[in-house]
C-alpha cells in the first residue's frame, strides 16, 4: 500500500448491513442520505480528513498525492443516478439487493488520470479503499476492486466527496470515495485512498 500511511482505526468492525426502506416506500426522486441503504464488507473506518490523500500510481508519468483540499480545488461535476448493492456475495440466493437514486458531487476520474498521464498500456485501474478486517474467515489489508479503463472515456466516473448535496457521511466513505453509474455499488470503492493504473486485473478476495 502507500508507504508512511498508517492504517486507520475501524470505528465499527466487521460487516454492515443497514437497508432502511422498502421498495414501495421509495417515492422521492432523490434518496435521503439516512434513508440510503449501507454495506460494508470490513466496517466502517474512522478517517481524519487532515491527514487523508488520494495517491494515483502504477502505470502514470506524473504520479499524483492529492490531499481532500486539492481535490476540492478542482473542476466540480454533479452526477445524478442509480446506486444499487448486488446483495451479499456469502449468500447470494438470499434476497438482500437495494437500489437507490443519488446524486453525486466529485471530480470526473478521467481528468485525474489525464492529469497524471496514464500510459497506453494500462487496462485498469485498482481502487483501495482504507478499511480492513476480516471478511469470512481471512483477514484483508484493505478493500480492493478493479475498474476497466474502457469503462471511463464515457464520462461520469466521479472521485465524490459529496451526496445530495451535502459531504458525504462516514458510513458512505468520507472523505472521498469511487462512484461508477451502471456498475453494482460494490465497485464504488468507500473512503477512498488509491487508484493504481495496472496492465490487467487485481486479485483479492473481492475481485
Amino acid at each position: 500500500m502507500v508507504a508512511n500511511t498508517p492504517k486507520p482505526i475501524m470505528k465499527i468492525e466487521g460487516l454492515v448491513r443497514e437497508h432502511k426502506l422498502e421498495p414501495h416506500q421509495m417515492t422521492e426522486r432523490l434518496t435521503p442520505e439516512c434513508n440510503l441503504f449501507v454495506l460494508a464488507h470490513l466496517g466502517i473506518p474512522e478517517v481524519a480528513v487532515e491527514s487523508w490523500q488520494l495517491v494515483i500510481d502504477g502505470l502514470v508519468d506524473d504520479p499524483l498525492v492529492l490531499r481532500f483540499d486539492d481535490l476540492k480545488q478542482r473542476p466540480k461535476k454533479v452526477v445524478e443516478t442509480i446506486h444499487q448493492c448486488a446483495g451479499s456475495p456469502m449468500n447470494p440466493t438470499v434476497p438482500t439487493r437495494q437500489i437507490a437514486n443519488v446524486k453525486w458531487t466529485g471530480v470526473d476520474l478521467r481528468d485525474l488520470l489525464l492529469e497524471a498521464g496514464i500510459r497506453p498500456d494500462a487496462t485498469h485501474v485498482w481502487a483501495y479503499g482504507e478499511d480492513h478486517g476480516k471478511f469470512a474467515g481471512e483477514a484483508q489489508d484493505y478493500y480492493l476492486k478493479d475498474l476497466p479503463l474502457s469503462r471511463i472515456p464515457d464520462g461520469g466516473v466521479l472521485i465524490a466527496y459529496g451526496l445530495n448535496d451535502e459531504p458525504l457521511s462516514a458510513k458512505h466513505g468520507f472523505p472521498a470515495r469511487l462512484v461508477v453509474p451502471g456498475f453494482y455499488g460494490t465497485n464504488s470503492v468507500k473512503w477512498l485512498n488509491r487508484l493504481h493504473a495496472a496492465d490487467g486485473r487485481a486479485s483479492g478476495t473481492f475481485t
